[in-house]
């Protein structure tokens, strides 16, 4: 392996620690300074019928040292952490499993959610930006800038009610059950139709601006036809930004489709974090924010690799500035 690839993978590790130490103290300090604890929360929920103040307060009191909350911020944290490193990822307040198995069991789900949303906005996407490129102005180019602005417009909530309510009556589209090929289709479509607007603009100016190259003006002078010049020439170093936008849009997708598992039901990490989020329950929220860290920060290391094996240009420029 070359020093300058080996200078550069040293440089992500650290990079990538140095995110997730930072996240987890984020984190750490934000679920401790929200209102309320998930004590308060658990007796709420049970009631306290019948107790006393002082029989509230000394289970209180127990509950507190039971989840080792009423021990010191710091310390806390320092305990959290090592269990972190350790692979304890600890048990979830709520249901008292191992929140590494919980988590873990939905991540599959949601890694092909956001595959398949990926695959269908970059479907989407570079077809609407090849038919708008083509000529810069036209009729096309301004029927799809319409249409990526009307998709954007649209809240994907909105979006997927009004899809699943067309296919439940149309198709009897199954909205309860586990993960599965009948049930992925609809929220896929979903999320790539709120993802390709974006990347298709993205792809239409890399586009006209790679045809306007000296390289692409030579080869059509040469008298290569416009499609050869565009898959030989065009194409592949137009692709670096578009990259770049599908590592993050993955990423994205995968961690942060809440709103759409909620709508579709999908068993993914999403909507188990929304339940951790309003049970205020700490393992599982934490756990949650470095897992996600942790995938998009791995996801955009990816996407710089693909982007240098893509456009060879790109890794010169950056071992350049290095």
């Amino acid at each position: 392996m070359r020093p300058a690839l080996l200078r550069s993978a040293a440089r992500a590790l650290v990079g990538v620690a140095a995110v997730l130490a930072v996240a987890s103290v984020l984190v750490f300090a934000l679920v401790r300074v929200a209102p309320g604890d998930p004590v308060d929360r658990q007796l709420g929920q049970q009631g306290g019928v019948g107790l006393t103040r002082a029989e509230e307060a000394r289970i209180r009191a127990e509950r507190l040292a039971e989840l080792g909350l009423d021990r010191p911020i710091p310390v806390q944290y320092a305990q959290w952490l090592g269990r972190m490193l350790t692979g304890d990822w600890g048990a979830s307040y709520r249901t008292g499993q191992p929140v590494r198995t919980e988590l873990l069991d939905r991540l599959p789900a949601s890694l092909v959610l956001g595959a398949a949303g990926l695959g269908v906005a970059l479907v989407l996407g570079t077809a609407a930006a090849l038919l708008a490129s083509r000529r810069p102005g036209g009729p096309a180019d301004q029927a799809v800038r319409l249409g990526t602005l009307l998709a954007v417009a649209v809240p994907s909530f909105l979006l997927g009610t009004i899809a699943l309510q067309v296919a439940t009556a149309a198709h009897g589209y199954r909205i309860a059950g586990p993960a599965s090929p009948d049930r992925l289709w609809l929220p896929a479509l979903v999320l790539g139709i709120a993802v390709a607007p974006t990347m298709s603009r993205v792809l239409r100016a890399s586009l006209i601006a790679e045809r306007g190259r000296l390289y692409a003006v030579a080869a059509q002078a040469r008298g290569s036809s416009a499609g050869r010049t565009l898959v030989r020439h065009v194409l592949r170093p137009a692709l670096g930004p578009v990259l770049t936008l599908g590592g993050l849009a993955f990423a994205s997708l995968v961690t942060g489709s809440i709103i759409t598992e909620a709508v579709f039901t999908w068993p993914g990490i999403g909507g188990y974090a929304v339940e951790a989020i309003a049970a205020q329950d700490y393992p599982v929220v934490q756990a949650y924010v470095l897992l996600a860290t942790a995938v998009v920060v791995l996801v955009n290391r990816g996407v710089d690799l693909v982007a240098r094996i893509v456009d060879p240009r790109a890794g010169a420029r950056a071992e350049a500035v290095a």
